[in-house]
């Protein structure tokens, strides 16, 4: 053979490698006609085992508190797909996975693998190592693991409600994760929000003791440091783990501090007063005769409280929560000033905050004499947790409201507060509000060392026709120290229940929880306790000395 071969000329081997070359062509033609033909027909190309694909995770930003401390990150697991176009026997693979994963449905699992219209199904999301390990170990062609990126909170319910949570897809759906998602998104950089996970756990451990103690329907709280308008603590309750949103109610997911409103009650009462003595138609020695109901239109106010005596001084009116008192002097100031004050206060919009979901108050329809009345002591006017605490920073920080946030802002950027009633209006006021605590409705919350201001509030719920006379949202709003504060708190109820001896009120339910707050998070705000004479609790020239005068009915003009 090998001789032969050597006869052959130059223009003989240029044909046989002609010939050779035409036969290697028309072999991979028929491969590739018998593979068409084969796929065309819907059998399966070769199978192929179990194995590992790299998809490219979604970033994600963690979010922290002000220190730095984790609260929500994100965590990369496996994912198990399939291709039905890859498997010999449908049925065999859908056996094997049925013994890693019980609780998957044959009939399903087996239609979805038969399926060869499709090249790739999700079959399971977040596949534990042990049950990556099985599949591995079961060597079933078209079976393939996907690295994804799960959203964790490290810190469970922990500020729950305010962080929100983000979807498998890792898409915020709600709270922080929905409001900054783009930026999350986007940026590598942690998001930090503006509270103290200390703080905020203890803000949440006393609404849980209350939820104990009082058996409450839902409850809120809210810190805020008074100068920078900084959100140190917000929570609402029952509690919500964003781990499992889906294992609670609608009920426990909504945010009863932003996200809803309530009518709160004698916590408006300072307000009035402060508008009131702004407006120049009030003095700190006017007194009042509260000794007899007050009638307007159709409306007959009394007090729940009635004080000694027929005289009430302005600190009377607020220390021992006088109705007649607050109407008397919201007359004073006339519905027009009214509403423009409270709309300064910002209570009659929605808070001005970088968040989703933020309730809009319930005013009036029309802002009538009664409606005037009511609004005056808290009745008629629903507002968040939220917005109130933040009127409050009034009183805190001589007159100013700074502007809320629960995001740390660039350490360069200037926080303009915005002047909403004259430092000596706010001075006074919370003066009073001291005499709440130390001789009126708030002893409860009274912190030695801390000299809490306050103002207790009850308010019947609103019902179609009027009010439940046996349904209570009751709320304290504190301020601390009143001689040189710093700090605002305020705790909501919804429908505590009496303990044996003692009240619905505010007085025995959140006056009490707000002063265990205190005590608690003060030092770890690093609030200095202030241990001197109450005799003068605030120097300033316009305390609540003074030769005391009877007040007529005197009205805006």
């Amino acid at each position: 053979m090998i001789r032969a071969l050597k006869h052959i000329d130059a223009e003989g081997w240029s044909s046989i490698r002609a010939r050779c070359v035409a036969v290697a062509v028309g072999m991979v033609f028929v491969l590739v006609t018998f593979r068409a033909s084969m796929v065309a027909m819907g059998a399966a190309p070769e199978p192929r085992r179990a194995v590992s694909a790299a998809v490219k995770a979604e970033k994600r930003a963690e979010i922290q508190d002000r220190k730095g401390e984790l609260l929500a990150g994100s965590l990369a697991f496996d994912s198990l797909a399939a291709n039905p176009r890859a498997m010999w026997d449908a049925e065999d693979v859908a056996k094997g996975l049925l013994t890693v994963f019980p609780d998957m449905d044959h009939e399903h699992l087996t239609a979805l693998l038969s399926d060869r219209r499709r090249e790739f199904v999700w079959l399971r999301r977040k596949v534990s190592p042990r049950e990556r390990q099985a599949v591995y170990a079961l060597g079933m062609e078209g079976l393939e693991f996907r690295r994804e990126v799960q959203r964790i909170y490290p810190a469970g319910s922990l500020a729950g409600h305010l962080i929100g949570y983000a979807n498998i897809d890792l898409k915020g759906i709600a709270g922080v994760e929905y409001g900054f998602n783009d930026q999350l998104t986007e940026g590598a950089e942690p998001l930090r929000l503006t509270i103290d996970s200390g703080v905020q756990y203890a803000l949440e451990d006393e609404l849980q003791f209350a939820a104990g103690a009082f058996d409450i329907k839902g409850g809120a709280g809210v810190v805020i440091e008074a100068k920078t308008g900084a959100v140190r603590a917000i929570a609402s309750w029952p509690a919500l783990d964003p781990n499992t949103p889906a294992d609670s109610d609608e009920t426990a997911r909504l945010n009863r501090a932003i996200g809803a409103v309530y009518e709160l009650g004698s916590v408006f009462k300072p307000l009035t007063i402060a508008s009131a003595l702004d407006a120049g138609v009030l003095h700190p020695a006017d007194v009042f005769d509260v000794s007899e109901p007050l009638h307007i239109g159709t409306m007959v106010v009394k007090d729940d409280h009635p004080i000694e005596g027929d005289k009430a001084s302005v600190t009377d009116v607020i220390a021992h929560s006088s109705n007649i008192g607050t109407v008397k002097i919201a007359e004073l100031v006339g519905e027009r000033r009214q509403r423009a004050f409270l709309q300064e206060l910002g209570l009659l919009d929605k808070p001005d905050i970088a968040y989703p979901g933020v309730a809009h108050p319930l005013l009036p329809a029309e802002w009538t004499p009664i409606a005037s009345a009511t609004i005056s002591y808290g009745h008629g006017l629903a507002v968040s947790p939220l917005s109130l605490a933040h009127a409050y920073t009034a009183f805190a920080n001589n007159g100013e409201m700074p502007p809320l946030h629960i995001v740390e802002p660039d350490p360069f950027d200037e926080v303009v507060p915005q002047r909403v009633m004259s430092a000596p209006t706010a001075r006074v006021v919370t003066e009073m509000m001291r005499k709440v605590v130390t001789e009126g409705t708030g002893q409860r919350a009274d912190v030695y060392g801390y000299e809490v201001a306050g103002k207790t509030g009850t308010a019947e719920k609103p019902i179609p026709g009027g009010y439940a006379a046996d349904r209570n949202m009751t709320t304290f709003a504190a301020i601390f120290p009143a001689s040189r504060p710093e700090y605002v708190v305020l705790i909501t109820l919804d429908e505590p229940l009496a303990r044996p001896g003692e009240g619905r009120s505010a007085a025995f339910n959140a006056a009490p929880v707000a002063g265990r707050l205190i005590a608690r998070i003060a030092p770890m705000l690093g609030v200095s306790p202030v241990f001197r004479d109450e005799k003068e609790l605030i120097d300033d020239k316009s305390s609540l000395r003074g030769e005391m005068r009877s007040v007529s009915d005197r009205r805006e003009l």
